[in-house]
């Protein structure tokens, strides 16, 4: 099948297998699904009072948005487009949330939210969340397929630009709008898709997730309200594909849908993290007394990495240097790591380290090269008595070859929740979540995550 042949068509597939709302989702999904939405509402709790989620709050007390849904920055409930941009900005504000391959997107931050706020403003129940989630991440992924690594080696933060179309999708599906009418919420989140990767280390950067939450709920909204667009966005003359790809499709053109395919959450997983950085920094190995580090990685990691001397917590958790010097000294990298105070003030040996971190392109081998996230890692130590050790990094910690475990899951989740107020405990809250869609009682979930 030709990669032209297999875009024809595209939206008006995505459409019809989304509002299939008799298929059932196998057990696997499901699981996985609740442990990716635990995580992100542990990072949403975590990034409270991230500067640029406490200045988002800020213009929403402004903007005097009224509306059911909670955000948490305040007690007061807002309109639910509101409420998906700041726990959006939230979620991803530590760079805590996970990853979802091929589209590269923070898929979870921007969806949960999204979905979220909308359920408090519907009335639909876990089950159904977790059902257009997993249609969220499915409709991402085959359009990271084909755009991918195209799209996002040029500039793109897929997280606000395929990221906006999988919430669109998803939140129709939570809305149960017709086959048309998730057709066009598809449509109209293209012509909300945006967003470059220059924005990396500063507080737009979050706000991608937040703009992706926001224009997802927009743009079903919008659909169910009535709104048409051109019915086939993803592919032709003038389409996402050809605007913000160059109109190639570099990946896998042939992919097919479920059930004809593994669903893309159990084929690729989520990549949940440990450590509250860029994911690109995730796979190196760092040992004490070195005289140098050198890290070959994929061309796109080093590009995301680009803060030798960051300056911002924003800017650490995009610096190789950073993190290799962090975990030097500090061992095993902390939320307290990546706080303003902490960085303004990192020790001296720290300092001392950061010059001596060099990243190198890496030509990985046809195995590594096949990996969703473009290939591994080498770490190449070298010591001050002139020994050298070099290890290979193939998968980062929190991929589905290399998961966290449930005790790191929950000290993660406890971490992120240390000193948030909430209505029920932070322990009570990990359990719940970690059983979604059995939960009868939102509104407790939904209050834990108010201001």
């Amino acid at each position: 099948m030709s990669a032209a042949n297999d875009m024809n068509g595209l939206s008006r597939r995505l459409a019809a297998w989304c509002a299939d709302y008799d298929r059932c989702f196998p057990a696997s999904s499901v699981a996985r699904a609740h442990t990716a939405i635990t995580d992100v509402v542990g990072c949403l709790l975590g990034g409270r009072d991230d500067v640029a989620v406490v200045n988002a709050g800020r213009f929403l007390r402004a903007a005097e948005s009224a509306g059911r849904a909670g955000v948490i920055t305040q007690q007061a409930t807002v309109g639910a487009p509101w409420a998906a941009l700041v726990n959006g900005c939230a979620a991803h504000a530590l760079d805590f949330d996970d990853n979802f391959f091929p589209p590269v997107t923070h898929a979870s931050a921007s969806l949960v939210p999204a979905l979220f706020a909308l359920a408090e403003e519907t009335g639909a129940d876990a089950a159904a969340i977790v059902h257009a989630y997993i249609v969220g991440l499915e409709v991402e992924a085959q359009i990271g397929k084909r755009m991918n690594p195209s799209h996002y080696a040029s500039g793109w933060h897929a997280t606000s630009t395929i990221g906006a179309i999988g919430v669109a999708a998803a939140c129709a599906v939570l809305l149960r709008l017709s086959e048309k009418g998730v057709l066009h919420a598809i449509s109209i989140g293209s012509s909300l898709a945006g967003g470059s990767k220059r924005q990396f280390g500063s507080m737009v950067k979050p706000m991608h997730a937040g703009f992706a939450a926001m224009h997802g709920v927009l743009a079903a909204r919008l659909a169910a309200s009535g709104i048409t667009g051109v019915e086939e966005m993803l592919q032709g003359k003038w389409s996402l594909s050809e605007l913000y790809a160059g109109g190639t499709q570099d990946g896998d053109s042939a992919a097919s849908l479920f059930p004809h395919a593994p669903l893309a959450i159990d084929e690729y997983g989520l990549v949940a993290k440990l450590y509250p950085s860029c994911m690109s920094s995730h796979l190196g190995f760092f040992i004490k007394d070195i005289a140098a580090i050198d890290l070959h990685m994929p061309a796109f990691m080093i590009a995301n990495l680009r803060y030798r001397q960051p300056e911002s917590s924003a800017q650490a958790r995009f610096s190789m240097n950073y993190c290799a010097a962090l975990t030097l000294v500090e061992g095993v990298p902390r939320m307290a790591h990546f706080s303003e105070e902490f960085v303004a003030r990192m020790p001296v040996a720290m300092r001392q380290l950061l010059p001596l971190v060099q990243m190198h392109e890496r030509q990985a081998s046809a195995q590594a090269a096949a990996l969703p996230w473009g290939g591994d890692c080498q770490a190449r130590i070298t010591f001050a008595d002139g020994r050298v050790l070099e290890q290979v990094s193939m998968y980062p910690k929190g991929c589905a070859q290399n998961p966290l475990s449930e005790p790191e899951q929950r000290e993660k989740f406890l971490d992120c929740a240390h000193g948030k107020p909430m209505g029920i405990g932070a322990e009570a809250l990990f359990g719940m979540l970690k059983d979604f869609s059995r939960v009868h009682a939102l509104e407790e979930v939904f209050l834990a995550l108010r201001g």
